[in-house]
């Protein structure tokens, strides 16, 4: 670990903290009553799924470094095998695939809770979007935009937001 921030593979405290301590956070929604049960659950999967998709992100980030410093495009298999990654990348290895797992049981788990609310059916259809987001079929888009309006739906009797952001 330094603190050379001219050094694209230097691992920085604050991503270390960040990726040892996000899976117990994600993981642990706390206690919630029955009745926001699947919102919570909703937006704990949405949040390990932001936080999958920004570990990702800084990997691939990092490997386009290795690809541009190392002419990665020149170099056998067996260079390219080597070539150790960063601790910054083995650290995201590791954590994602326990995030992956994390994600997979909560995905599971929804589909057997019931909704008894608005609020939980709109969450639940906040995570089908994002499930379905690389998917693209048929029908996708109509059914992402009419997620997306719900977000701006308000309560005919209190004028509150159905959905949560």
């Amino acid at each position: 670990m330094s603190d050379n921030k001219d050094d694209p593979f230097t691992v920085s405290r604050r991503v270390l903290i960040g990726v040892a301590s996000a899976t117990p956070i994600l993981a642990n929604v706390g206690p919630v009553s029955p009745s926001d049960d699947v919102t919570a659950r909703c937006d704990a999967w949405l949040a390990l799924d932001a936080e999958i998709d920004r570990l990702l992100s800084r990997w691939s980030d990092l490997e386009n470094v290795l690809v541009k410093e190392r002419r990665w495009r020149e170099m056998t298999p067996d260079q390219r095998e080597a070539l150790s990654p960063t601790e910054e990348m083995d650290a995201i290895d590791k954590q994602v695939k326990g995030l992956f797992e994390q994600r997979r049981q909560g995905l599971d788990a929804l589909p057997a809770l019931a909704a008894r609310d608005m609020r939980g059916v709109a969450s639940k259809l906040r995570v089908a979007v994002k499930v379905m987001d690389h998917e693209r079929g048929d029908g996708f888009e109509l059914f992402k935009g009419a997620v997306a309006e719900m977000q701006h739906v308000r309560c005919a009797h209190c004028g509150a937001p159905i959905v949560g952001t």
